[in-house]
């Protein structure tokens, strides 16, 4: 049976996260990691739900700054698991994709357990890749 709604926002209560209902598919959460705080976005379709911090950091115009930085996050989508990084426009996101189709409680943890620890993991070294040439 998928995730329904209900079982979303009992899940991340559960578990003690913060959610706040944007619409009929999208919720607000947010954490704190060394000071710094994350916010993120759930969103529930019909076949997956989406745990994406948007933006993660803004994406350099810089075009050397653009490699360094793109590099920088293709190596760490090969080292980490269950969460990855995109590009949307000119934001870099974090995310994690988990399919709905008997999806338990446990591995939602997982996914919020993954967005939270890579965020705070990687956020500095990232950061510092899209920050402005000085």
């Amino acid at each position: 049976m998928p995730l329904t709604e209900q079982q979303l926002v009992e899940f991340m209560k559960a578990d003690g996260w913060p959610c706040e209902r944007l619409d009929d598919n999208t919720w607000r959460s947010w954490f704190t990691v060394e000071g710094q705080q994350f916010r993120f976005f759930l969103r529930l379709t019909p076949s997956w739900v989406f745990l994406t911090i948007i933006p993660f950091v803004r994406v350099p115009t810089d075009a050397k700054q653009q490699i360094a930085l793109y590099q920088k996050v293709l190596e760490l989508n090969r080292a980490i698991t269950l969460a990855k990084f995109a590009v949307e426009k000119t934001e870099l996101v974090l995310t994690v994709e988990l399919p709905i189709e008997h999806l338990v409680e446990a591995q939602f943890k997982d996914g919020l357990d993954a967005l939270s620890f890579y965020a705070g993991s990687h956020y500095k070294e990232v950061a510092q890749l899209a920050e402005a040439a000085s």
